[in-house]
């Protein structure tokens, strides 16, 4: 009861009268949604005399099959109607007073926010579709909505307002994921279907700007490669790649190569090393040595050697003395792969 409340709330803020204080109304073509409030409504005052009434209008008066036999079925004709829309009346001071009432205490509690938006949706919101896989969510209203906006904040939506259209505009699959996540198009049925069939046309995730470097750089605590990037966000290894280019020529993250691969990361105090450039260093744990020492020890020519030398020189692990190579004294990590 508590969800289906929520989503009705959203459905009377969205299509509802809500400055009226002599009736409870709500306004849709889709008489699924129309039944839910009336079920849900009747089912809240229960206790309460009402007479509810139920206002079918068409543009040639059909007589769509409507059983609800406790509400006064009306039936009108609007030339305007492209399809029969229906009304949900509820006249009575005291339940629209407690109905009010309800509606602010299940507004100041962000578990109902889904539920509510879901509602809100099924009556102001929209799924458009177009070429070069444009996919918008759009949510009507004449002006920003304050309520609205504050949901969408605490979802993690990101969203803009656009006055011409007069309507919110919910882009990118990121929004989209959130929507599918707690089925926010899911109440009304049209809605529904169009919204899972264009959500399952994406073909990789979009991020908005600088989100996925962002998140790379967040990623990077220990260490990753650009192919385990790659699975982790859902895009090409040459995407990532650029990314990691682009935060190498800022100085925040730097790359070590093992066995042709890079292994990035933003760790300062970490280096990361092969098993072969770690016997060089097991090597020198005992005493001080020279480059033919290493070729002859490890079983590789002179060139290669000292080749691997300058490497580990280079990144602080060893250092020159005289005509021997010795440990240096370093306090970074070293990992091993």
């Amino acid at each position: 009861m508590e969800h289906e409340l929520a989503k009705c709330i959203g459905l009377w803020l969205a299509e509802g009268d809500s400055k009226t204080k002599y009736e409870i109304t709500f306004t849709n073509n889709c008489w699924q949604l129309v039944k839910l409030f009336s079920d849900t409504i009747c089912k809240l005052f229960k206790d309460h005399t009402f007479n509810a009434r139920i206002y079918v209008y068409s543009k040639k008066q059909e007589r769509p099959e409507i059983r609800l036999p406790k509400h006064s079925i009306n039936y009108y004709i609007d030339q305007r109607a492209r399809k029969p829309y229906f009304i949900f009346r509820l006249a009575s001071v005291d339940i629209v007073k407690k109905w009010k009432k309800i509606t602010k205490e299940i507004q100041k509690d962000e578990k109902h926010y889904t539920n509510i938006l879901s509602g809100f949706f099924a009556g102001e919101g929209n799924i458009k579709t177009g070429a070069h896989s444009n996919r918008t969510l759009r949510v009507a209203q004449k002006k920003p909505n304050n309520f609205i906006e504050k949901i969408f904040k605490n979802l993690k939506l990101t969203y803009k307002f656009a006055e011409r259209n007069r309507s919110y505009v919910i882009t990118g699959k990121w929004n989209w994921d959130i929507f599918a996540e707690y089925k926010i198009a899911d109440l009304h049925p049209d809605k529904k279907q169009r919204f899972w069939k264009a959500y399952k046309e994406f073909k990789e995730n979009h991020y908005p700007n600088l989100y996925l470097k962002r998140e790379v750089y967040n990623s990077l605590i220990t260490y990753l490669s650009a192919f385990e990037l790659a699975l982790k966000f859902n895009r090409s290894q040459a995407r990532i790649c650029d990314v990691l280019m682009e935060l190498k020529k800022e100085n925040k993250i730097r790359n070590f190569r093992v066995r042709s691969r890079d292994y990035w990361t933003k760790n300062k105090n970490l280096i990361i090393i092969s098993k072969i450039k770690k016997k060089y260093l097991n090597l020198l744990k005992t005493k001080t040595r020279k480059t033919a020492d290493f070729a002859k020890e490890l079983g590789v020519n002179w060139k290669s050697a000292n080749k691997r030398l300058k490497e580990l020189e280079k990144l602080g692990l060893v250092e020159k003395a005289a005509n021997d190579w010795i440990l240096s004294n370093t306090r970074k990590e070293v990992v091993v792969l």
